[in-house]
Parts: structure tokens; C-alpha cells; sequence
């Protein structure tokens, strides 16, 4: 089962992160606390003492740190942007469109899907969004597909960092079934 780790908060005195400098030195320590953080979680990245992100520390820290969760080489953690103004949403929008790479945010209680994914990714993911979790096959049911159509979809978007493929189960008849998670 998906856990949500605590919160990792981005500082700066200035309440401005700025330069790929800066951007690096933030990968590097988000990258370390994310390894000390369990299997199948998922981390905020708490904005909400930040004023400003300018394009060139959020392409360094945070499309390499999606990168990276995309790679594998985090294994199964996630990481999900909350407390971000509307600036910085404006700012992490524009740069993950760059690297064609998606992040959800968390608005109060509301889901938001930053970056680039294309429609049936998008219809997918905000399936899993509404449900919370379920199988490929309860995802078919919900989309109207066929669960292949709905597995290759879940098995993207895990891959992308959106949703966590948390166990599997056999299946009548022999094969797999996995479990997914939104990780927000």
C-alpha cells in the first residue's frame, strides 16, 4: 500500500529559488531524503515558504528528480508538488512542457495535472485520480476499453511517477493482476 511520507520543504531566505546552481544543491538533497524515505511513498514537495521558481532551478531540480523517479532509480517513490502559488505552478507548468514531462500538484483538496500528457494518458490518469486505486481491469470497466489498452495506459503512467504499482495477484486461468495507486 502507498504511504505519504512527510513532507519535504523547499526553503531559501530570499523565498526565491533561482539558477541552476541552486537547482543542482536542491536535486542532490532531495534525491538523498527521497532514498531515506520507504518503498511505495509518496512525497510532497512543499512550496509554501517560496515566492518564486524561476525556469532554469526547476528544470535543474525538478524535471531531473522526474527523470529520475522515471529511470527506476528511486525504485517505487513518488513525488507530488503542494503549497506552490500560482506563479510557481505557472513556472513548473512551463518547464516540465519543455522536457515533456507531467507532475500532479495538490491544491487544497484539488488534483492538478502539471506539465504534458497527452489525452488518454490524461483520461487514464484522471480515472485513477477520481477511484484512488484499483486493477487495469476496473480501469477498462471505467474507461470503456479493453484492459489492454488499460494496462499499457497504467503501466505508462507508473512509469512516469503519476500512479504506484503496489502488488500483484494471480489471476484464474494463470497471469498477473497489479494494483495501482494514485500517489495523491
Amino acid at each position: 500500500m502507498l504511504v505519504q511520507s512527510s513532507a519535504y520543504q523547499l526553503q531559501s531566505e530570499s523565498g526565491i529559488l533561482s539558477g541552476r546552481a541552486l537547482g543542482e544543491r536542491l536535486l542532490d538533497q532531495m534525491t538523498a531524503h527521497l532514498r531515506q524515505t520507504p518503498p511505495d511513498s509518496a512525497t510532497p514537495l512543499d512550496f509554501s515558504i517560496i515566492q518564486f521558481v524561476d525556469i532554469s532551478a526547476a528544470d535543474e531540480f525538478l524535471c531531473k528528480l522526474l527523470m529520475r523517479i522515471a529511470s527506476g532509480e528511486l525504485g517505487t517513490r513518488y513525488v507530488f508538488i503542494q503549497g506552490a502559488n500560482e506563479s510557481i505552478r505557472e513556472t513548473l507548468e512551463a518547464v516540465l512542457k519543455l522536457r515533456d514531462l507531467a507532475a500532479l500538484c495538490l491544491e487544497d483538496e484539488k488534483r492538478l495535472i502539471l506539465g504534458v500528457l497527452k489525452t488518454p494518458m490524461r483520461e487514464a490518469l484522471e480515472v485513477m485520480l477520481k477511484a484512488r486505486h484499483g486493477t487495469s481491469a476496473e480501469l477498462a470497466q471505467r474507461l470503456g476499453k479493453n484492459i489492454n489498452i488499460a494496462c499499457n495506459r497504467l503501466n505508462a503512467l507508473q512509469k512516469m511517477g503519476l500512479v504506484c504499482r503496489t502488488r500483484d495477484g494471480s489471476v484464474q486461468g494463470g497471469g498477473r493482476q497489479y494494483y495501482y495507486e494514485a500517489i495523491v
